[in-house]
Protein backbone atom coordinates (compact mmCIF):
# COMPACT_ATOMS: atom_id res chain seq x y z
CA UNK A 1 0.00 0.00 0.00
CA UNK A 2 1.23 3.51 -1.02
CA UNK A 3 2.42 5.71 2.22
CA UNK A 4 3.26 9.16 1.31
CA UNK A 5 6.73 9.98 2.12
CA UNK A 6 6.64 12.78 4.91
CA UNK A 7 4.10 9.97 6.70
CA UNK A 8 6.96 7.22 6.41
CA UNK A 9 9.50 9.63 8.31
CA UNK A 10 7.35 9.97 10.82
CA UNK A 11 6.49 6.90 11.24
CA UNK A 12 10.11 5.59 11.37
CA UNK A 13 11.07 8.81 13.75
CA UNK A 14 9.05 7.61 16.57
CA UNK A 15 10.37 3.66 15.79
CA UNK A 16 13.77 5.33 16.24
CA UNK A 17 12.81 7.23 19.66
CA UNK A 18 11.30 4.28 20.98
CA UNK A 19 14.38 1.71 20.83
CA UNK A 20 16.34 4.92 21.97
CA UNK A 21 13.95 5.26 25.33
CA UNK A 22 14.13 1.24 26.02
CA UNK A 23 17.94 1.00 24.82
CA UNK A 24 18.63 3.94 27.54
CA UNK A 25 16.68 1.92 30.34
CA UNK A 26 17.33 -1.48 29.53
CA UNK A 27 21.15 -1.22 29.13
CA UNK A 28 21.17 1.14 32.30
CA UNK A 29 19.19 -1.02 34.63
CA UNK A 30 19.56 -4.94 33.64
CA UNK A 31 23.19 -5.08 34.56
CA UNK A 32 22.90 -2.89 37.86
CA UNK A 33 20.70 -5.75 39.04
CA UNK A 34 22.48 -8.77 38.40
CA UNK A 35 25.80 -7.16 39.48
CA UNK A 36 25.67 -4.83 41.65
CA UNK A 37 27.25 -6.53 44.37
CA UNK A 38 30.22 -6.85 42.38
CA UNK A 39 30.60 -3.16 42.87
CA UNK A 40 30.98 -3.48 46.57
CA UNK A 41 27.23 -1.92 47.58
CA UNK A 42 25.02 -2.78 50.10
CA UNK A 43 22.53 -4.47 48.52
CA UNK A 44 19.51 -1.26 49.31
CA UNK A 45 22.49 0.73 47.72
CA UNK A 46 22.89 -0.74 44.43
CA UNK A 47 18.83 -1.19 44.58
CA UNK A 48 18.53 2.66 45.13
CA UNK A 49 20.74 2.95 42.40
CA UNK A 50 19.15 0.56 40.20
CA UNK A 51 15.66 2.71 40.41
CA UNK A 52 17.05 5.66 39.80
CA UNK A 53 19.81 5.01 36.76
CA UNK A 54 18.00 7.67 34.60
CA UNK A 55 19.01 10.47 36.94
CA UNK A 56 21.22 9.79 39.16
CA UNK A 57 23.99 7.03 37.87
CA UNK A 58 27.51 6.60 39.19
CA UNK A 59 29.18 6.58 36.21
CA UNK A 60 32.35 4.25 37.91
CA UNK A 61 30.12 1.79 38.43
CA UNK A 62 30.55 -1.26 35.61
CA UNK A 63 27.06 -2.01 37.13
CA UNK A 64 25.83 -0.16 34.29
CA UNK A 65 26.35 -0.10 30.44
CA UNK A 66 30.24 1.09 29.97
CA UNK A 67 29.08 3.35 26.62
CA UNK A 68 26.47 5.19 28.34
CA UNK A 69 29.18 5.54 31.20
CA UNK A 70 31.88 6.44 29.72
CA UNK A 71 29.57 9.08 27.66
CA UNK A 72 28.89 10.79 31.10
CA UNK A 73 32.73 10.66 32.35
CA UNK A 74 34.17 12.18 29.22
CA UNK A 75 31.80 15.60 29.52
CA UNK A 76 33.70 15.82 33.19
CA UNK A 77 37.35 14.60 31.40
CA UNK A 78 36.28 17.63 29.29
CA UNK A 79 35.85 19.97 31.94
CA UNK A 80 38.71 18.74 34.12
CA UNK A 81 40.91 20.18 31.21
CA UNK A 82 39.97 23.86 32.40
CA UNK A 83 39.61 23.74 36.29
CA UNK A 84 42.89 23.23 37.43
CA UNK A 85 43.75 25.17 40.89
CA UNK A 86 40.27 27.21 40.48
CA UNK A 87 36.75 27.17 42.78
CA UNK A 88 34.22 24.72 41.02
CA UNK A 89 30.79 24.30 41.60
CA UNK A 90 28.86 21.35 40.41
CA UNK A 91 25.37 22.11 39.83
CA UNK A 92 23.22 19.14 39.72
CA UNK A 93 26.43 16.84 40.50
CA UNK A 94 23.87 13.86 41.22
CA UNK A 95 25.97 10.75 43.05
CA UNK A 96 29.16 12.89 42.51
CA UNK A 97 31.48 10.73 41.03
CA UNK A 98 31.43 14.32 38.42
CA UNK A 99 33.11 15.65 41.63
CA UNK A 100 35.67 13.21 42.51
CA UNK A 101 36.86 13.40 38.92
CA UNK A 102 37.36 17.37 38.98
CA UNK A 103 39.42 17.16 42.39
CA UNK A 104 41.56 14.40 41.13
CA UNK A 105 41.98 14.89 37.60
CA UNK A 106 41.46 18.08 37.37
CA UNK A 107 43.19 19.27 40.08
CA UNK A 108 40.89 21.65 41.24
CA UNK A 109 41.27 23.65 44.43
CA UNK A 110 37.96 22.94 45.52
CA UNK A 111 34.94 21.46 44.13
CA UNK A 112 31.24 21.90 45.80
CA UNK A 113 28.96 19.47 44.35
CA UNK A 114 25.03 20.82 44.89
CA UNK A 115 21.92 18.76 44.46
CA UNK A 116 18.34 18.80 45.18
CA UNK A 117 17.95 14.76 46.12
CA UNK A 118 19.18 14.67 50.17
CA UNK A 119 19.91 10.74 49.05
CA UNK A 120 22.27 11.73 46.17
CA UNK A 121 24.13 13.92 48.22
CA UNK A 122 24.56 11.38 50.87
CA UNK A 123 25.52 8.53 48.79
CA UNK A 124 28.12 11.51 47.43
CA UNK A 125 29.49 12.21 50.51
CA UNK A 126 29.70 8.64 51.27
CA UNK A 127 31.15 7.01 47.94
CA UNK A 128 33.32 10.60 46.58
CA UNK A 129 33.93 12.35 49.40
CA UNK A 130 37.77 13.23 48.64
CA UNK A 131 39.75 16.30 50.34
CA UNK A 132 38.89 18.77 48.24
CA UNK A 133 34.98 17.61 47.67
CA UNK A 134 31.87 19.62 49.45
CA UNK A 135 28.60 18.32 49.00
CA UNK A 136 25.23 20.54 49.32
CA UNK A 137 22.11 19.73 49.13
CA UNK A 138 19.85 22.46 47.60
CA UNK A 139 18.11 23.75 44.42
CA UNK A 140 20.00 24.84 41.27
CA UNK A 141 18.01 28.18 41.55
CA UNK A 142 18.77 28.88 44.25
CA UNK A 143 22.41 28.14 45.09
CA UNK A 144 23.52 28.67 49.03
CA UNK A 145 26.53 30.33 47.85
CA UNK A 146 27.94 34.18 48.09
CA UNK A 147 28.20 36.00 44.91
CA UNK A 148 31.17 36.01 42.72
CA UNK A 149 32.49 32.92 44.74
CA UNK A 150 33.76 30.38 42.15
CA UNK A 151 35.60 30.38 39.01
CA UNK A 152 33.74 27.83 37.15
CA UNK A 153 30.56 26.25 37.00
CA UNK A 154 29.81 22.68 35.67
CA UNK A 155 26.26 22.00 34.87
CA UNK A 156 26.09 18.42 32.80
CA UNK A 157 21.99 18.15 31.52
CA UNK A 158 20.60 20.43 34.38
CA UNK A 159 19.21 23.40 31.95
CA UNK A 160 16.36 20.82 30.36
CA UNK A 161 15.19 19.86 33.85
CA UNK A 162 14.75 22.93 35.28
CA UNK A 163 10.76 25.32 34.89
CA UNK A 164 13.12 28.56 34.28
CA UNK A 165 15.97 27.90 32.11
CA UNK A 166 17.01 31.86 32.15
CA UNK A 167 16.68 32.26 36.35
CA UNK A 168 19.13 29.28 36.25
CA UNK A 169 21.60 31.22 33.88
CA UNK A 170 21.07 33.80 35.97
CA UNK A 171 21.86 31.81 39.51
CA UNK A 172 25.43 30.79 37.62
CA UNK A 173 26.19 34.51 36.47
CA UNK A 174 26.19 35.60 39.81
CA UNK A 175 28.00 32.86 42.05
CA UNK A 176 30.61 32.87 39.82
CA UNK A 177 33.60 35.56 39.53
CA UNK A 178 34.22 38.40 37.19
CA UNK A 179 35.62 36.49 33.51
CA UNK A 180 34.68 33.15 35.44
CA UNK A 181 34.04 29.95 33.36
CA UNK A 182 30.49 28.53 32.48
CA UNK A 183 30.74 24.41 31.34
CA UNK A 184 27.32 23.04 30.49
CA UNK A 185 25.90 20.39 28.26
CA UNK A 186 22.69 19.87 27.33
CA UNK A 187 21.12 16.86 24.83
CA UNK A 188 20.30 18.12 21.33
CA UNK A 189 16.47 17.72 20.15
CA UNK A 190 15.79 14.67 22.39
CA UNK A 191 11.99 14.22 22.22
CA UNK A 192 9.93 15.41 25.26
CA UNK A 193 7.53 12.37 25.25
CA UNK A 194 10.69 9.98 25.23
CA UNK A 195 12.27 11.83 27.83
CA UNK A 196 9.84 11.90 31.00
CA UNK A 197 12.11 14.63 33.39
CA UNK A 198 12.81 17.29 30.77
CA UNK A 199 10.51 20.23 30.25
CA UNK A 200 11.83 21.66 27.25
CA UNK A 201 14.50 20.23 24.22
CA UNK A 202 16.84 22.42 22.81
CA UNK A 203 18.49 23.08 19.24
CA UNK A 204 22.09 24.25 18.69
CA UNK A 205 20.25 27.83 17.83
CA UNK A 206 18.22 27.95 20.86
CA UNK A 207 20.65 26.36 23.30
CA UNK A 208 23.62 29.54 22.41
CA UNK A 209 20.36 32.00 22.40
CA UNK A 210 19.82 31.37 26.77
CA UNK A 211 23.50 31.21 27.01
CA UNK A 212 24.33 34.53 25.30
CA UNK A 213 22.03 36.15 28.05
CA UNK A 214 24.58 36.39 30.44
CA UNK A 215 28.16 35.03 28.89
CA UNK A 216 30.34 35.93 26.42
CA UNK A 217 32.20 33.65 23.38
CA UNK A 218 30.00 30.68 23.79
CA UNK A 219 31.30 28.10 22.46
CA UNK A 220 29.60 24.50 21.48
CA UNK A 221 30.81 21.45 20.66
CA UNK A 222 29.29 18.14 19.65
CA UNK A 223 29.28 14.84 22.07
CA UNK A 224 28.14 11.59 21.09
CA UNK A 225 28.66 7.95 22.48
CA UNK A 226 29.49 5.89 19.92
CA UNK A 227 26.43 3.67 21.42
CA UNK A 228 23.79 2.18 19.24
CA UNK A 229 20.83 4.58 19.92
CA UNK A 230 19.72 6.13 16.98
CA UNK A 231 19.97 9.90 19.20
CA UNK A 232 23.68 8.92 18.80
CA UNK A 233 23.43 9.51 14.59
CA UNK A 234 25.74 6.31 14.20
CA UNK A 235 28.79 8.72 15.82
CA UNK A 236 31.94 7.75 16.88
CA UNK A 237 32.22 8.46 20.55
CA UNK A 238 34.14 12.06 20.94
CA UNK A 239 33.62 15.71 22.14
CA UNK A 240 34.20 17.90 18.41
CA UNK A 241 33.33 21.02 17.83
CA UNK A 242 30.28 22.10 16.31
CA UNK A 243 29.98 23.81 13.22
CA UNK A 244 26.86 24.44 10.69
CA UNK A 245 27.65 21.14 8.92
CA UNK A 246 27.53 18.22 12.33
CA UNK A 247 25.63 20.01 14.46
CA UNK A 248 22.65 17.37 13.46
CA UNK A 249 24.51 14.77 14.04
CA UNK A 250 25.08 15.86 17.97
CA UNK A 251 23.98 13.62 20.39
CA UNK A 252 24.06 16.34 23.23
CA UNK A 253 26.01 19.76 23.09
CA UNK A 254 28.39 21.06 25.63
CA UNK A 255 28.98 24.82 25.75
CA UNK A 256 31.64 27.00 26.97
CA UNK A 257 30.99 30.21 28.11
CA UNK A 258 32.63 33.55 29.89
CA UNK A 259 30.93 35.20 32.24
CA UNK A 260 29.49 39.00 30.86
CA UNK A 261 30.53 41.95 33.71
Amino acid sequence: MYMPLASLKRRIGRFATTIARRYSRLNCGMKAKSDGALAGLSAETARWLEQNRLERMDATLDMFDEKRREFHLDRYRFAAARVKRQKVLDCACGTGYGVRLLCEQGNAAQVIGVDIAPASVDYARRHHGVGPAVYLCASADRLPLADGTVDVVTSFETIEHVPDDHSLIEEFHRVLRPNGQLIVSTPNQWPLKDTPFHVREYSRNSFIAVLESRFNGVKIYNQNSGSDTPLNHSQARGIIPTTPENEGLAECFIALGQRKS
